[in-house]
């Protein structure tokens, strides 16, 4: 497969850079990839500290719709899966609220 590098060179920034990369490079999958990685971590660390699953699930949910605010309003991820982060938020809330 070849890349076009040409745009590349003409960036003006970081956020112009990372935006260029996920679309010409990773398909759109640059941000998505950023925010598993990170929920991943997260979750990992709260179910380490609390031997929790119900409360490692929501806190990461939680830190996740606030990570996935930040990389919708840089658009480096699509609508959809803000929305997906989000219903995983609620639902992991409901799960939380009936135990």
């Amino acid at each position: 497969m070849v890349y076009n590098l040409t745009p590349m060179g003409n960036t003006t920034g970081l956020l112009a850079f990372v935006q260029l990369v996920n679309s010409e490079l990773m398909f759109d999958l640059f941000g998505i990839l950023i925010l598993i990685v990170a929920c991943s971590i997260a979750f990992i660390t709260f179910l380490i500290s609390t031997n929790d699953t119900g409360k490692s699930l929501t806190t990461t949910a939680y830190l996740g719709v606030g990570f996935a605010i930040l990389l919708r309003t840089i658009s480096l991820i699509p609508d959809l899966a803000f929305f997906i982060i989000v219903i995983i938020f609620a639902g992991t809330l409901a799960i939380l609220w009936k135990r």
